[in-house]
């Protein structure tokens, strides 16, 4: 079976749609059809329902898709495998600079004194990019908001709690204590619904238990994005007490406090732990207790 012409089928299975998969694969219409119609003759499967306008998949492609799918995971992860063993070790991380700069920056320069052979990546990512990338094996680790997922395993570092983060001449920030009710009426700066849906469930949470009464203002992709709208005075934003807000933005401890959040190393529940793995997260540990 063509390795190539099976990650293509299962591309045009995304969509359903020939034209739309040909762009991701970078080729033409013409020339994925035919390579659609060559491994159909390879396998001796008739994958394809054809219609005048549309394609659906017939029995055995269901088959295929599913199989194929699962298949192409371990190619690329026996690969990777290879690459590291033959390259060197490496540990690739996604990280949310929020809540992670800090202790992050501690373990890698204590781990790397004691393992100088192992090489570190790091990518700033999302709550979404982090939990998709380890399924796919673009990360070995993250450190991220625990959560529930059963594909993924976690060891607790730390317990981070929210405040309310506000420009230096913003009205709240002679306030000893933000309250409910200085935040009514407030425009809400807040990460991204789609890439920290964790974050903004438990903001809107507490807004919508204390009764607060705000606009959202404006949606940002990163806590760098937020700060920039923190400190061009566009609004309010509640966040990790130990984001890295600047000088020209206050951190004001908030009465009652929104339950806190808890982050955690992740990686993925199934397959070995490898020995420069478990060393950094117990480095990771260090630094969070630090």
């Amino acid at each position: 079976m063509n390795l190539e012409h099976l990650r293509n089928f299962i591309e045009v299975t995304e969509e359903m749609n020939i034209s739309s998969a040909a762009r991701r694969v970078n080729l033409t219409q013409p020339a994925l059809s035919r390579q659609m119609a060559a491994f159909e003759n390879d396998t001796g499967w008739s994958l394809f329902d054809r219609g005048a306008k549309s394609i659906k998949l017939t029995r055995s492609g269901e088959v295929v898709k599913r199989h194929g799918a699962e298949l192409i995971r371990q190619v690329d992860q026996m690969e990777s495998q290879m690459r590291r063993e033959i390259e060197g070790e490496e540990i690739r991380i996604g990280y949310a600079p929020s809540l992670a700069s800090g202790m992050l920056q501690q373990a890698m320069g204590s781990f790397s004194q004691l393992h100088p052979h192992v090489r570190l990546s790091i990518t700033d990512s999302s709550s979404e990019e982090m939990i998709s990338g380890l399924r796919d094996h673009k990360y070995d680790l993250v450190i991220a908001v625990k959560n529930e997922d059963p594909d993924l395993e976690w060891v607790s570092l730390r317990q981070e709690n929210f405040v309310t983060a506000v420009p230096v001449k913003h009205e709240l920030a002679m306030k000893r204590k933000i309250k409910p009710s200085d935040l009514d009426g407030q425009k809400l700066l807040l990460l991204s619904r789609a890439d920290y849906p964790g974050y903004w469930k438990e903001v809107t949470n507490y807004f919508k238990a204390q009764e607060i009464n705000s606009k959202v203002a404006g949606e940002f992709d990163g806590i760098s994005s937020l700060r920039l709208g923190l400190e061009a005075g566009l609004g309010v934003a509640l966040v990790a007490e130990r984001s890295q807000l600047g000088n020209q933005v206050k951190a004001k401890k908030m009465e009652p406090a929104p339950d806190p959040i808890f982050v955690g190393a992740g990686y993925l529940a199934r397959g070995k732990l490898e020995p420069w793995l478990k060393a950094f997260i117990a480095e990771l540990e260090l630094a969070a207790g630090a």
